[in-house]
Order: C-alpha cells, then sequence, then structure tokens
C-alpha cells in the first residue's frame, strides 16, 4: 500500500466522520448518489476522485475512470470558485477548466462547505468538557480563516528573500542587473581588442 493510498484513505475516513456529524449532509448527497467528482489541483500528486453514496462518500484512486465531472485548477483560484462573478471569469479565462455537468460541481462542493457540526459536542465526548470547548474555538476560527487574495504568495516571497535570503529582492536584482550590463561593456570592449589584433 502506497503513502498515497493511506493518505486517501485517512482523508476519507475524516470526511465521512465529518459528514455523519451533521444531520442535514445526507439530504446533500442524496442527489449526488452513485455520480462521481473529480478535482484537479496543478502540483497535487494526484486528483482528488469523490464518489458520492446516499449516506458518505469514497475516495477513489487516479486510474478510476467513470467521472460525471472533473475540475482543473490551481490551488490559487478554489477560493474564488465559491464566488459566481470570479467562478464566470475565471471560466472564461481558462484559469479554471470544467468538464461533465457543472452543477454537480457546485453540488459537490455545497456538501462539504454546508457542513453544520456541532463540534464542542463531539470533541467533548473524546476530550471532556473544558478542552473540547477550547478545541471547538480552534476548530470555528480555522473555518472562518479567509486570508486576502495574494497573501499567501507575498507572505512566502517576503519569508524567501528576508528571512531565508533564497530568492532575491527587487533592489538585489536591480543592483545584479547593473553589474551585468557593467560586464556586458567590458567583455564587449575585450572583444574589440582582441578584434583589432
Amino acid at each position: 500500500m502506497s503513502v498515497l493510498q493511506v493518505l486517501r484513505a485517512g482523508i476519507e475516513r475524516s470526511l465521512n466522520f465529518a459528514l455523519a456529524a451533521d444531520a442535514a449532509s445526507p439530504q446533500r448527497l442524496r442527489p449526488l448518489a452513485g455520480k462521481c467528482f473529480r478535482l484537479s489541483i496543478e502540483g497535487a500528486p494526484e486528483p482528488i476522485t469523490i464518489l458520492f453514496f446516499a449516506d458518505r462518500i469514497s475516495l477513489m484512486g487516479p486510474d478510476f475512470d467513470v467521472v460525471d465531472c472533473a475540475v482543473k485548477a490551481s490551488l490559487s483560484d478554489l477560493p474564488e470558485l465559491s464566488d459566481a462573478g470570479k467562478a464566470t471569469k475565471l471560466l472564461q479565462s481558462g484559469r479554471v477548466q470544467v468538464s461533465g455537468d457543472p452543477v454537480l460541481a457546485q453540488q459537490a462542493a455545497q456538501v462539504f462547505k454546508q457542513l453544520d457540526i456541532d463540534w464542542e459536542e463531539m470533541l467533548s465526548a473524546y476530550i471532556g468538557d473544558v478542552p473540547g470547548y477550547w478545541a471547538s474555538q480552534l476548530v470555528t476560527k480555522l473555518a472562518a480563516f479567509k486570508p486576502e487574495p495574494g497573501t499567501f504568495q507575498r507572505r512566502a516571497s517576503e519569508f524567501l528573500t528576508q528571512e531565508f535570503n533564497a530568492a532575491a529582492s527587487p533592489l538585489q536584482m536591480a543592483l545584479l542587473t547593473d553589474d551585468i550590463k557593467v560586464l556586458m561593456k567590458r567583455l564587449d570592449t575585450l572583444e574589440q581588442r582582441f578584434a583589432n589584433r
């Protein structure tokens, strides 16, 4: 069994656990029973393929070929897909590609977006009332966290240039460009000297 298969099984179990904790999820799952949705994210090791049942989901491997709807997008474009106007622009620009039934893609997303779980009650049963309360507060804050567009890219750039020094800052790039121009002029001068001999 590969690492991806183990990871897929763990995610499937967690998602089914979350779906079972939401009393309204069977209503959202029922219309999707027997349908298969695939999400391909650029750079991911394999696509996410979800086969829906009336009361649960199964994560299928990348070789599963009976797919009713497939979406291809980059990770940075995924948050934009919840806004219909932005999603339309992404589709028109070709940054997001949909094949198959686009309504199925919306329904599949709603199965998970509309999860309504009483985290405090569920966690309290496992770790106690007070830790359950604090853990549920953390889960609520994490679920509500929505970074501004470009925040991740800006922070990554800052980290690479300032903290890690792995990438050049704009000033360093300008200085390097100037140095290269000076070296190119010197090289041209030397070439002319050798040509004149």
